[in-house]
């Protein structure tokens, strides 16, 4: 099955016969398989015609666009997945001791994980800085279970990520060294790399959750609020640290990007990947979604595991029963 990721300007996609054709200035790049064809993510200036959306929106293959920064435009996506029995309830539960349960579950799968890929790292860095921080992390980490409502949830997951993306600054080797967490804009290469790794995991976990007939924005640890889809970021946070973080340190570890991969932006003095940086990102970040892992019963690629993990938290509010759900955990 394919996921494909279009970024050069100019680039068109359009349908013929039983392919998607990917083209530029008249010249055929790629064709794929209608039947291989799983989701298309189009990044800055790509055309897509008018039959290859309709052809997509009949086979419910999603696409995002997003912008050269990692910026989210939209998306076109097929209803025909909707259940609004499963989403009505996804409302219902809101504010309720599941939700709370759940939401518990989520974060503490978080922080191990945050954990044990600071100690993957600092096996030989033997940073003291970090070492202590690990420590930290894992005081706070107790915490968790004892949140009485998601306010306090949410304040011990923001006090132990602003401590381990500290630390995990101090793991990255020169010049991507950075000492805290920035978003809008990044404003460092390590930060950059984050930013957009994230933004693609995102709108990954939001076609899983779609596909399940879920209602995205209605989450039960992030609150909703406009142009948010709360549950999509709800079910991404145990994976940050498995898919993005450890991705972006084994590039930089390996020494995969440099310097020159990365330009700032005048007008927000944000630092953004360059198109040759996105596209080696974007190669690495797609073999990864595909790799196997066996963290579920049996091996099943990264996005397999993203489909079930959203299949098991449909079955847990359908049953109201948090146990249902069991987050991933790094080993």
């Amino acid at each position: 099955m394919s996921f494909l990721y279009i970024t050069e300007d100019g680039t068109s996609v359009y349908k013929q016969g039983g392919r998607f054709v990917i083209a530029r200035n008249q010249e055929r790049i790629a064709e794929v398989p209608e039947e291989l064809l799983e989701g298309l993510v189009l990044i800055g200036a790509v055309q897509l015609s008018a039959n290859a959306a309709a052809e997509l929106l009949e086979k419910g293959i999603p696409v995002t666009w997003l912008s050269h920064s990692g910026k989210y435009y939209g998306r076109l996506e097929s209803t025909r997945h909707v259940n609004v029995f499963r989403q009505q309830k996804q409302i219902l539960l809101q504010d309720t001791p599941f939700a709370l349960a759940l939401a518990k579950q989520i974060v503490e799968a978080k922080a191990h994980n945050q954990l044990t890929v600071l100690r993957r790292y600092n096996k030989n860095a033997q940073n003291v800085e970090v070492e202590l921080r690990i420590k930290t992390i894992g005081i706070l980490r107790k915490n968790i279970s004892e949140s009485k409502d998601i306010a306090e949830l949410m304040g011990h997951e923001g006090a132990i990520a602003k401590i381990y993306f500290a630390a995990l600054g101090c793991l990255a080797e020169p010049p991507f060294q950075f000492q805290h967490r920035s978003k809008r804009p990044p404003e460092d290469p390590f930060n950059s790399l984050l930013s957009f790794g994230y933004t693609l995991l995102l709108y990954e976990v939001y076609t899983a959750v779609a596909n399940e007939g879920l209602h995205p924005y209605f989450g039960v640890l992030h609150s909703p609020r406009q142009h948010h889809p709360a549950l999509a970021s709800d079910l991404m946070e145990e994976w940050r640290p498995v898919i993005v973080d450890s991705l972006v340190m084994n590039i930089l570890h390996r020494h995969i990007l440099n310097e020159t991969h990365f330009q700032t932006d005048d007008p927000s003095g944000g630092v953004f990947l360059t198109p040759k940086g996105r596209k080696i990102f974007l190669q690495l970040y797609g073999k990864k979604l595909i790799a196997m892992n066996q963290y579920m019963d049996g091996k099943n690629t990264y996005r397999h595991s993203l489909a079930k993990q959203a299949a098991a938290f449909a079955q847990a509010v359908m049953a109201e029963n948090a146990a249902l759900y069991e987050p991933i955990r790094l080993r």
